[in-house]
């Protein structure tokens, strides 16, 4: 058995340091911004910390709109075209210029919020500053790390910089009247780190500039759009609960379910994506060579991350108030219930992420994405547009947990139909 142990170790050693190293990418991204979280809350004051956390929630489908899904489709072009130069380039270039496009496109949806909803209108200079980080989004290639599976010094160089980022905050946010100064530090984090992301990987990989490609292009956005239309109907149920609660409820409730959101987004992107990314190119090219080797390697990962995440959400649970006495305060003891509720998603979140990115996109049945997406995602806001007028942060909550179990029960479905077919076809 330790032979054996040593032999899968050795064979799953370059997706194991990645692992590591996406670990402690997760760590700059989502755990530096939520060490600050304390001195933040406690210096904004619950009614500007939960404005600055609606404003955050608005700008976030601005970057799931320049996105695009390139960080799944474009990582899978990469990881196959790991030794081809040419190949690389030209994928290369197509996602930068049309991550520009839709920077432009999310930019001019931005003005039209200016002249159409009142939050921005009062505070447009804080969602301008928040938007700001979308300029790194665009510049970061973290699909093309992920698909060349080279994730050590970006990791290193992301945690001086929102290290640095944190120094900055402590320095400069004094009062609530700093409250601006809070997301321009941030989103000039993102940039600074994108742009040394970016020069990097041009120089590193010698990335020689290539003419537009149209025939590239359209694989790659053809590529990207299922998953870009499934991650925008799932934030009809992740991101879309907190907007719904800005139309009925105070910024004091905003910042109460925000809260735990923060809390509980960090946990997950401390097991959620570091397991997805890291595995993502492995099970593409297992899937690229056999659909049913591929299988079999996604049924072993989530048999081992499920035990994991059991024992994870355990501790997550019993550490609620802990978390938030200590990262939020006082103020947000109506936070812990939340937290309790949320403590489910890292096992929920993970097994669903696996079984429709690793699954779906492996198997090429991405185009079954959307569909089961839009069905979630408008289930979810009908729910959440009848209860939480009325149940408020607790309904929210509970309709995020609920569609998550449903989209496990529905790729799942998909996925154990699909296997039966290959089995019976061989």
């Amino acid at each position: 058995m330790i032979k054996r142990a040593a032999i899968t170790l050795q064979a799953n050693r370059q997706v194991l340091k990645n692992m590591t190293w996406l670990t402690v990418l997760q760590f700059a991204n989502y755990l530096i911004p939520l060490l600050i979280i304390p001195y933040i809350v406690r210096v904004l004051g619950v009614e500007i910390f939960g404005k600055v956390t609606y404003a955050q929630n608005i700008i976030s489908y601005f970057t799931l709109t320049i996105n695009f899904g390139f960080d799944y489709s474009a990582t899978r072009e990469i990881a196959i075209n790991k030794a081809d130069k040419n190949a690389r380039e030209r994928i290369f270039w197509s996602v930068l210029k049309q991550k520009t496009i839709l920077l432009l496109l999310s930019f001019a949806g931005l003005l039209i919020l200016y002249f159409t909803f009142s939050r921005v209108n009062d505070d447009f200079t804080l969602y301008l500053f928040i938007f700001l980080m979308n300029v790194g989004v665009v510049l970061f290639p973290a699909w093309f790390f992920q698909g060349m599976e080279e994730m050590g010094k970006m990791a290193i160089c992301n945690v001086l910089i929102k290290g640095g980022g944190l120094i900055l905050t402590l320095l400069l946010v004094k009062s609530s009247a700093d409250y601006l100064a809070y997301p321009l530090l941030t989103s000039l984090a993102y940039v600074i780190f994108g742009a040394g992301a970016i020069i990097y990987v041009i120089k590193h990989y010698d990335i020689q500039y290539t003419k537009s490609n149209k025939t590239v292009d359209k694989n790659i956005f053809s590529k990207s759009l299922p998953i870009f239309l499934n991650n925008l109907f799932v934030s009809g149920y992740t991101i879309a609960n907190l907007t719904i609660l800005g139309f009925y409820h105070s910024n004091h409730d905003i910042a109460i379910y925000g809260g735990a959101q923060k809390i509980i987004m960090a946990i997950l992107m401390l097991t959620s994506m570091p397991v997805n990314i890291a595995i993502f190119p492995k099970i593409s090219r297992e899937f690229e060579l056999s659909q049913i080797n591929g299988l079999r390697i996604l049924k072993k990962a989530l048999c081992v991350v499920a035990l994991l995440l059991i024992i994870f959400c355990l501790w997550t649970y019993l550490l609620s108030s802990l978390f938030v006495n200590v990262l939020l305060g006082s103020e947000f003891s109506e936070s812990i219930n939340l937290l309790k509720l949320f403590s489910v998603l890292p096992f929920l979140v993970t097994i669903a992420s696996l079984l429709t990115v690793q699954g779906l996109y492996g198997m090429r049945l991405q185009k079954y994405a959307p569909f089961v997406g839009l069905f979630i995602g408008v289930f979810s806001i009908m729910l959440n547009m009848i209860y939480i007028p009325i149940y408020g942060t607790m309904a929210a909550a509970l309709i995020w947990i609920l569609a998550q179990i449903l989209e496990i029960a529905l790729v799942g479905t998909i996925l154990f139909m699909y296997s039966k077919k290959l089995c019976h076809e061989d």
